[in-house]
């Protein structure tokens, strides 16, 4: 069992290695304007099951630099979803000055703004270690407390109602990413319709490039919702989920 162990855990090793190796090479490639390669071998270690905000970054920026501005948003979108960062999000408003579709968002309430601020303040992964860790320090103090035999216990009580408010962040952060299916529309340009069928009403278009939100299937139609409130039905061939 024990050499199954050690054998397991240099196979891991060397697999890792090689990642990290692929990795490096992908950032020399890309350093020396080799953008198409450096993707080919990015997209590799995604192959292998592995993947991180770096690595989606690093891709964006490639399909940003082969002017494929579709594939730039779409890794850019994957990079935030688990990690924030300016650097992303800077680079992602700049492409999005590259598409065709100017969509404006529905204004939001003060509170609601207030609240969506919040939860961008970190990622979804940030808010979960955050609320595990208070809750570790409750039950810490709880036992600390009930050896020493100290009955005023005010201090457990503060960070009780730190650990729910950040157990309330981290779920609405959790349904904002993850819980959400969103795309990204990969097709130059596709009608919108208002029904599953090709013989439904045209309602308007959309371009490559522009993130959409589905909120139904059914068979080979998606219905999607973009963030002014419009929403109707095209095909999923047309788009790329996140």
């Amino acid at each position: 069992m024990k050499k199954l162990t050690l054998f397991l855990f240099a196979i891991f090793s060397i697999n890792t290695y090689a990642d990290e190796s692929l990795f490096k090479k992908a950032n020399e490639l890309y350093s020396k304007e080799g953008y198409n390669d450096a993707i080919l071998l990015y997209d590799s270690i995604i192959l292998s099951g592995l993947e991180s905000s770096e690595l989606y970054y690093n891709l964006g920026n490639c399909y940003y630099k082969t002017s494929d501005w579709a594939n730039s948003i779409w890794h850019y979108e994957k990079s935030l979803k688990l990690k924030k960062s300016v650097n992303t999000l800077q680079n992602l408003q700049l492409v999005q000055l590259k598409i065709v579709d100017r969509i404006e968002p529905l204004p939001k309430l003060f509170y609601k703004k207030w609240w969506f601020n919040l939860l961008s303040l970190f990622s979804t992964r940030t808010w979960q270690m955050l609320s595990i860790i208070i809750i570790c320090f409750v039950f810490l103090i709880k036992t600390i407390n009930q050896f020493a035999n100290i009955k005023k216990d005010n201090l457990s009580h503060f960070l009780t109602a730190i650990a729910i408010t950040l157990f309330f962040i981290s779920t609405n952060s959790y349904h904002n990413n993850y819980s959400k299916k969103e795309a990204i529309i990969f097709s130059s340009s596709v009608v919108v319709n208002s029904a599953p069928t090709n013989n439904s009403t045209n309602l308007f278009s959309l371009h490559s490039g522009s993130k959409v939100e589905i909120t139904d299937v059914i068979g080979e139609w998606v219905k999607i919702k973009i963030v002014n409130g419009n929403s109707g039905w095209i095909k999923e061939s047309d788009c790329k989920v996140l």
